[in-house]
C-alpha cells in the first residue's frame, strides 16, 4: 500500500497542471474571502449633489448613509472575526468543488487514455490501486480546503474596517455551532469527488467523464429544484438529492428545507452520496476487461 501511496504521489507531481491548481485554489480562497469582506465594509459613496444644492438635506444624507453603514458594520463584521472567519472560509466551496471533479477526472479518466491503467494492475490489487487514487484525490481537496481554513484564521487578524481591526466587532462574540459547520462544509465537498470517480470509471475518458458528471449534477440540481415537490408525499425528496442535501446541511434551521426534513436525514444522503459512488467504482473497476 505504501509504494502505491508513493507512486501515485510521484504521478501527481508530474502533473504540472494539476499541481498548480492545488496551490492556485487556496490563493482563490483568500482572495473571495477578502473580497466579501471589502463588499461588507467597504464606506459607501457619499459624495453626491441635489439639483438644486441643498447642503443641509445633503449633510442630513451623508450622515445617515455612514450610520447605516457603521451599523451594518456592527452586525455583519463580527462573522468576518476569527473564529467565525472559519466558515465564511470553508462556505466558499465552488472552487473546491470545480478543484475535486477536475482532480478526479484527470488522475482516474487519464490513465485509461494514455494507456497505462494496463501496466499499474500488473502487480497490484485494482481495488487498492483504486482506493489510493481516489484516496489521493480527497486528499489534495482536503488539504486546500484546510489551507482555506489557515487563511481564513490568519486573515482577520489583518484586515480592519471603519478605522478598527476586524478582531473587535467579533469580541466576546460565541460562535457555537463552529466545529459541526465546519465539518458539514469540509464534507459537502466530498461527493464531488465519488461522484466524479465513478463517471471516470464509466467513461475511460476524461472528456465523458467530465460531460457525465456534469450531466448527472445539472439533473440533480433540477430534480432538487422542481416545483412538484411542496404538494407532494415525497416532499423530502429534494433535501436527500446530492446538492439538496448539502444546501440543507449548510443552511441549517434557515435553509428552506428545514421544513420538509430533519438535518439527520440530510445528513445520512450526503454520506450515501461519499460513500455509493466509490464502492460502485471499485466494484465496477475489479470487474471491467483492461484490454478493451
Amino acid at each position: 500500500m505504501r509504494n502505491l501511496v508513493a507512486a501515485d504521489w510521484v504521478r501527481f507531481r508530474r502533473r504540472r497542471d494539476l499541481f498548480g491548481l492545488v496551490l492556485l485554489v487556496p490563493l482563490i480562497l483568500g482572495i473571495m474571502f477578502v473580497a466579501d469582506f471589502n463588499s461588507v465594509a467597504a464606506l459607501p459613496q457619499v459624495d453626491f449633489f441635489m439639483d438644486p444644492p441643498d447642503p443641509v438635506l445633503e449633510k442630513e444624507f451623508r450622515d445617515q448613509m455612514i450610520a447605516e453603514w457603521r451599523n451594518r458594520l456592527v452586525t455583519e463584521l463580527p462573522g468576518y472575526a476569527f473564529p467565525a472567519s472559519l466558515l465564511k472560509a470553508s462556505g466558499n466551496i465552488v472552487p473546491v468543488i470545480l478543484l475535486a471533479i477536475y482532480l478526479a477526472t484527470a488522475l482516474v479518466a487519464g490513465e485509461f487514455e494514455w494507456g497505462t491503467v494496463r501496466t499499474m494492475h500488473l502487480t497490484s490489487s485494482r481495488r487498492a490501486s483504486l482506493a489510493v487514487r481516489i484516496a489521493l484525490v480527497a486528499g489534495l481537496v482536503l488539504l486546500v480546503v484546510a489551507v482555506g481554513l489557515i487563511l481564513g484564521a490568519i486573515l482577520p487578524f489583518l484586515l480592519s474596517a471603519d478605522g478598527k481591526p476586524l478582531q473587535s466587532y467579533g469580541a466576546g462574540r460565541a460562535t457555537p455551532d463552529l466545529v459541526s459547520g465546519v465539518a458539514i462544509r469540509v464534507a459537502a465537498v466530498l461527493p464531488f469527488v465519488a461522484i466524479p470517480v465513478l463517471m471516470a470509471v464509466l467513461a475511460r475518458g476524461i472528456g465523458l467523464a467530465f460531460l457525465l458528471t456534469l450531466l448527472l449534477f445539472v439533473g440533480d440540481v433540477a430534480i432538487t429544484g422542481a416545483p412538484i415537490w411542496p404538494d407532494s408525499p415525497l416532499s423530502w425528496v429534494p433535501a436527500v438529492t446530492a446538492t439538496g442535501s448539502i444546501s440543507r446541511l449548510m443552511g441549517g434551521e434557515a435553509s428552506p428545507l428545514a421544513a420538509v426534513a430533519p438535518a439527520g436525514l440530510s445528513f445520512v444522503a450526503l454520506l450515501a452520496w461519499i460513500l455509493v459512488p466509490v464502492l460502485a467504482a471499485i466494484a465496477w473497476f475489479r470487474r471491467i476487461d483492461l484490454n478493451e
